[in-house]
This record gives C-alpha cells, structure tokens and sequence, in this order.
C-alpha cells in the first residue's frame, strides 16, 4: 500500500502541475475571444471538463487518472479570476499491484491580469497566481498533501490570425510532514491559429522536477475550442509524454457557459 501511495502522489505532482501550464499558455490567445463572443466587457462562466491520463513513469507500474472538474470563474479582456475543484477516479495496476480510489482532488484557485500590452506591435505581458489548496486525499493518490503557490509569466504576440505564447513559471512546493519536495521551475511555448470560430492550439510544456532526482516532465499538447454560440464554447485537446516524469498521454474534453 505504501508503494501506491508514493506512485499516487507522484502522480499528481506530474499532472497538476503540467495541467496548468497548459492552461496559463492557453488563456492569452484561447480567452480573450472567448470573451469577447459572450461580452466585450468580460463575462462571470461556469465549466464542467474531463481528463483521461495514464502511464508508468518508466516502471512495471501502470496508472490511470480519471477527472471530473466543474471551474467557475470570470474572464474579461484585461483579468481572469477562476475556482475549481476535481473529482478523481484512480487506478493502479502491474508489478504484482492492484488499486483503486476515488473522491476530490486538490482545488485550485488561480487570478490572472494583464500587465503590459501594446496595440501597435500587438504584444502583451500576462502575470498569473495559482494556488493549489490540499483538499484531496494524500493517502489514496487524490491530492499531494500539502498546498502550493505559483507565479507565471506569460508573453503574447499577435501576428494576423496566430498568437504566440512564452511562459515561465516558479511554483513553491508545500510538503507534508516527512517529504521532501523541490520548488519547481515551469518553462513552454505555445501557438494559436484563429478561424471564424474555432481556435486551434498547440504547445509544449515542461517543468523541473518537484521529486529531488526525478526526471523533469515534458509534454507536448494540442487541441481546439470552437464558439458554439453566444453562450456556450467546447474545448478538446490531447497530449503525448516526452519524458518518464511525464504521463504517457491523454486527453480532455471541456464545455464552457457564458453566464450573461
């Protein structure tokens, strides 16, 4: 049991983590028009997404991870402030062990503003705070037992129907009594092609590893959002792991209401 549980919380180092970096390179260029089809002047939503990740970190070891995530929050053309809380179904199996467990994850609160934007060059500078607050159960996988605070800086510019994203990132690890974790530094590059209504996307993400000695986590991520209509936005996306810190691959599906 005790090798489930350090495969759990590793687990959730690796996917939260990269999870939002996906999304703060994201928002810059997937938001805004979001937005801007709902209300110029920013609009309060309420979002239901789910996940599918799984891999084996490089062992004998095969996990699965099954999320079910309601987000509420507020998008405008200058800030964003949102509030989320998973719920996880996850599955351990291979090496002569076998488990399961399921509940709340870990809820994220997260603000975002913009910093610095220039109309000419059409380039802007987004600051963001994520805090991650230990409400999942450490014992059975679900949360990391402890809470983290993270700093992001993101860099947009536009260029006809594309935007092109630079993030950095600095996150402080929280530790549970007896763990030792490291501060992890967040790094990705992100594009964004605009149509009509549907906006493709793709990145890549990584980050220093909190396990001190692990491998660092990379990935690469694609996927699209497509304006339904005034009221409602889908969004679908996929990832590949490049590394053994990494899950092997996923994918999500997300639906968005304006609430106007």
């Amino acid at each position: 049991m005790s090798f489930v549980v350090r495969r759990g919380k590793r687990w959730r180092r690796a996917a939260s983590a990269m999870i939002i970096c996906l999304l703060v390179i994201t928002v810059e260029s997937a938001a805004p028009p979001a937005a801007r089809a709902a209300d110029a002047t920013g609009n309060a939503y309420a979002s239901i997404a789910a996940d599918y990740r799984q891999g084996d970190f490089g062992t004998s070891v095969n996990t699965e991870l099954y999320s079910l995530t309601p987000e509420f929050g507020y998008v405008s053309d200058s800030y964003d402030v949102s509030a989320s809380i998973p719920f996880h179904n996850l599955r351990v199996s291979g090496g002569g062990v076998s488990s399961s467990a399921s509940g709340i994850g870990d809820a994220v609160l997260s603000a975002g503003r913009r910093l610095w934007r220039d109309e000419r060059s059409r380039a802007s500078l987004r600051g963001a705070l994520r805090l991650k607050l230990a409400t999942g159960d450490e014992n059975k996988g679900l949360g990391t037992g402890a809470t983290d605070i993270g700093f992001f800086l993101s860099a947009t510019r536009k260029a006809g129907d594309n935007a092109f994203t630079v993030l950095a990132g600095y996150t402080e690890v929280g530790e549970p009594a007896g763990v030792t974790y490291d501060n992890v530094i967040s790094y990705g590059v992100g594009v964004n092609h605009s149509f009509s209504r549907t906006n493709v996307f793709a990145s890549l993400q990584g980050q220093t590893s909190a396990l001190p000695g692990g491998t660092a986590p990379l990935e690469c991520d694609a996927g699209f959002f497509n304006i339904m209509s005034l009221e409602y936005v889908f969004i679908a996306h996929a990832f590949v792991g490049l590394s053994n810190g990494s899950p092997d691959g996923g994918l999500g599906i997300g639906l968005v209401r304006w609430l106007r």
